[in-house]
């Protein structure tokens, strides 16, 4: 499978946004067919990208494992060059303002419906709990895998928990629908050059 995705640039940033990532591959593969789906960025994409089958191709972007009906099958994400030439607003803060911190327990939680995506709900939601546990760290929170065991609805209401932090090289979050555990999203935080 050979697939060209476009992008557009989410709020000010200038680089394909993970969310978005995710979001695109969802749409490559039947959603009915994934038993659970591994993704791992290997640093920030400003051109739109093109999905390759297998994981031989230099420099990949994202490197992606997808169980599709029991069998595990290997993709990768490349840049394609493609310039991305296209803006879309997002509002991170409204998203948050459906979510409370507990930060004794390390968590956060959904107590409303965002309209956002789940993967845009538990990206912003582990960042926020980060910076909130965490408010001295110098530096910028960056999504850096996601493995997701379960496919949820977007409107499913769900806590993320820090559950690792290897100091601040990469941290670890489970995604929880109620007391079950779907999915793990990772961070670490790149350091700014002195």
């Amino acid at each position: 499978m050979n697939k060209l995705l476009s992008f557009c640039f989410k709020g000010s940033r200038t680089y394909a946004h993970g969310t978005d990532i995710v979001k695109a591959l969802y749409h490559c593969f039947p959603l009915s067919s994934i038993d659970k789906i591994d993704l791992k960025f290997n640093g920030l994409a400003s051109t739109n990208l093109e999905l390759v089958s297998g994981d031989l191709a230099p420099n990949p972007k994202v490197n992606i494992r997808v169980s599709e009906n029991g069998q595990d099958t290997l993709y990768q994400l490349i840049e394609s060059g493609g310039k991305i030439k296209c803006r879309y607003e997002y509002d991170e803060s409204s998203l948050l303002e459906k979510c409370e911190l507990d930060l004794k327990n390390q968590q956060i939680y959904m107590n409303g419906v965002t309209g956002y995506t789940l993967c845009e709900n538990f990206v912003a939601m582990n960042k926020h709990l980060l910076q909130s546990l965490f408010p001295t760290e110098q530096g910028k929170w960056l999504f850096t895998r996601l493995e997701q065991s379960t496919l949820i609805p977007d409107e499913s209401l769900i806590t993320v928990k820090l559950i690792k932090n290897f100091n601040f090289r990469l941290t670890k979050s489970d995604i929880l629908l109620g007391n079950q555990t779907i999915g793990s999203v990772y961070y670490t935080m790149a350091r700014s050059q002195q």
